[in-house]
């Protein structure tokens, strides 16, 4: 009888230290499982937005733009953009797209090519929601900027006119998106031999100026000194 109770207990015994054993073994998996699960979740490459290696960022990914572009001098040709929907012409990846969208009601990043727009939409998803929420795409072709008629209070065309073909069609279309007292403003390079732009076909002021008032444009002025290589003119 003593013998069977000392088994009962010694079997009982190692029971309990197998079933121990078993337990701390799940749980340390379940443990395991859950620090994965966690961290894939909160992993920080899950929360980025890349853009895509193949889009060529050319000047517009320079951090020296700054200093010979001024972008905040060009802005502020617009005065108070606050109240105003403004359409960025040739966009690009947005070098003025987002600046702008600081200051204005509504930004249009506008440009004929998509990977320029995702690429922008990608960067929104960086941005506070309301400041995200300012800006909206818009894919269009070569001959018209896809602006409806009286959409915008401002447009602003950096580096793009020398670009366009049918030049003054294509700022008549520009002119009848503008809202009554719409401000243009253009920015482009100057004539002659420049570290920046283009080696040739560069459009000079005097023939922008043409072009614009065939358009339709008045009060025209043109500012050939605020920039290092390029003029901007301002037209309503």
């Amino acid at each position: 009888m003593k013998t069977s109770v000392l088994s009962f207990f010694v079997l009982g015994f190692c029971v309990l230290c197998l079933f121990s054993c078993v337990n701390k073994d799940t749980s340390g998996a379940s443990e395991d499982l859950f620090n994965k699960s966690s961290t894939t979740r909160m992993s920080a490459d899950s929360m980025l937005v890349l853009p895509d290696p193949n889009i060529e960022l050319d000047i517009e990914a320079e951090p020296e733009r700054g200093s010979w572009q001024n972008p905040e001098l060009v802005i502020e040709k617009f005065g108070d953009l606050s109240d105003k929907v403004v359409a960025d012409i040739g966009s690009g990846t947005g070098y003025f797209t987002f600046l702008m969208a600081r200051k204005a009601k509504k930004v249009l990043a506008i440009d004929i090519e998509q990977r320029y727009l995702d690429f922008i939409e990608d960067r929104k998803l960086e941005l506070p929601i309301e400041q995200a929420e300012v800006i909206e795409t818009r894919l269009t072709v070569e001959n018209e900027p896809n602006l409806h008629a009286e959409e915008v209070d401002a447009v602003l065309m950096v580096n793009v006119f020398y670009y366009l073909n049918n030049r003054a069609d294509y700022m008549k279309i520009v002119k009848n998106a503008l809202s009554k007292n719409g401000l243009l403003v253009l920015v482009d390079f100057l004539p002659g031999d420049m570290p920046l732009g283009p080696s040739k076909d560069k459009v000079s002021p005097n023939d922008v100026v043409k072009d614009l008032k065939t358009a339709g444009f008045t009060s025209i002025q043109v500012d050939i000194k605020s920039l290092h290589y390029q003029y901007i003119i301002t037209a309503k």
